[in-house]
């Protein structure tokens, strides 16, 4: 009976074992891997449209303010003329009336037709300036008229501009959350081949340690001589359960300075208004995501009107880097790659808008370079 018993205990042990490890286990999430690098695609073309309208923004800001200086000159210059045929309508008006009254007291010839000479220059004066100023008020009109489209053009840019960041920030959302669910599916997957493992293993421990028992024939007559005792197996270790180590933040001598879901496109150089352009690549990502040393160096951080919290990076590669508009700090001083040195943010000029990490790299120390490929590579 006890045989019966132990050999029963083991096969249900096995059977157990055997339910385990016909669990179905997790593949290698390729379902999540096409959407990841659907929504990635997604992210990337809603980042790329709103660097677009945001240079259509600025080309707007600056066609309007280019026109309002031609309309305040312009207009200037019709005050100007309108004052002048003001004082000379005046002036002929006077010179007529006293004019006339001289001709009826002149009895000389010549001071007759010298006076009539003298009126007809204020008269002809008179008409060029009245033509100016006609001429300038038609100026005026057509400037005003150029100032009105614009300005209309310019509140269609604004518009498309807050579609596309509530775009932009819809795709970045999706994103993250699809991000976050791979990750739980990962470590579910994890998880459940770690407890096979140690189903598998507990049971074979049991088989083995049960193996006398179950292979016996009968118990032994009385009288019989006993067998000699056998040496009973050890069961093994039960093979110990290990984490999976997390994907390693920095790979190499460069990593991608946003450690979180991210989008940017090539928006180096784009015009930024008033002449000047866009000195790096903006890296759109939700508010708070970590900010890390894209190399080892040394950080320095600062504070301005126009970049808001911002640092630079001193890399020992010998380049230098600067980020800008971060919510908050992280470490500075000497850090190694992938540090936390910041959050996403949008503080500065970047207020309103939507949270990015503004990027730049200058080679040896001075000058700018486009930080796009370096980005695609390691972002």
């Amino acid at each position: 009976m006890r045989s019966r018993r132990c050999r029963g205990a083991s096969w249900a042990g096995v059977a157990v074992a055997l339910l385990i490890l016909a669990a179905p286990v997790p593949g290698p999430l390729p379902a999540f891997a096409d959407d990841l690098a659907s929504a990635q695609q997604r992210a990337n073309r809603a980042a790329d449209e709103l660097a677009k309208a945001v240079e259509e923004r600025s080309r707007a800001d600056d066609t309007v303010a280019h026109l309002e200086l031609r309309v305040a000159r312009v207009d200037a210059r019709v005050v100007a003329v309108r004052d002048q045929v003001s004082q000379l309508a005046i002036r002929q008006y006077v010179q007529r009336t006293s004019h006339i009254t001289r001709l009826l007291r002149m009895a000389d010839a010549n001071e007759v037709v010298r006076a009539q000479q003298y009126a007809s220059v204020i008269a002809e004066t008179s008409t060029d300036a009245l033509e100016q100023y006609r001429a300038d008020k038609d100026d005026l009109r057509r400037e005003v008229a150029a100032l009105a489209r614009e300005q209309a053009s310019r509140a269609g840019a604004i518009e498309d501009l807050r579609r596309r960041q509530i775009g932009a920030v819809r795709e970045l959302e999706r994103l993250a959350r699809l991000e976050e669910e791979a990750r739980s599916a990962r470590e579910e997957r994890r998880r459940r081949a770690d407890a096979v493992a140690a189903a598998a293993a507990a049971s074979a421990s049991a088989v083995e340690s049960t193996a006398p028992a179950t292979f016996g024939t009968s118990p032994p007559s009385a009288g019989a001589s006993s067998p000699a005792p056998t040496t009973r197996p050890t069961a093994p270790a039960a093979t110990p359960t290990t984490q999976a180590p997390a994907p390693a933040v920095a790979a190499g001598d460069w990593v991608c300075p946003v450690r979180g879901p991210h989008a940017f496109s090539n928006d180096y150089g784009a015009s930024r208004g008033g002449g000047s352009s866009h000195q790096g690549n903006d890296i759109l990502a939700p508010r708070g995501t970590p900010v890390v040393a894209n190399v080892g160096g040394v950080v320095t951080q600062r504070n301005g009107a126009v970049s808001g919290l911002a640092y630079f990076l001193a890399g020992d590669d010998g380049n230098r880097y600067f980020g800008a508009h971060l919510d908050s700090f992280g470490a500075s001083g000497r850090v190694s790659a992938g540090t936390v040195i910041g959050k996403v943010g949008n503080t500065g000029d970047a207020s309103g808008g939507p949270t990015h990490l503004h990027f730049e790299m200058h080679p040896g120390g001075s000058g700018y370079t486009n930080p796009y490929p370096t980005l695609t590579k390691y972002c």
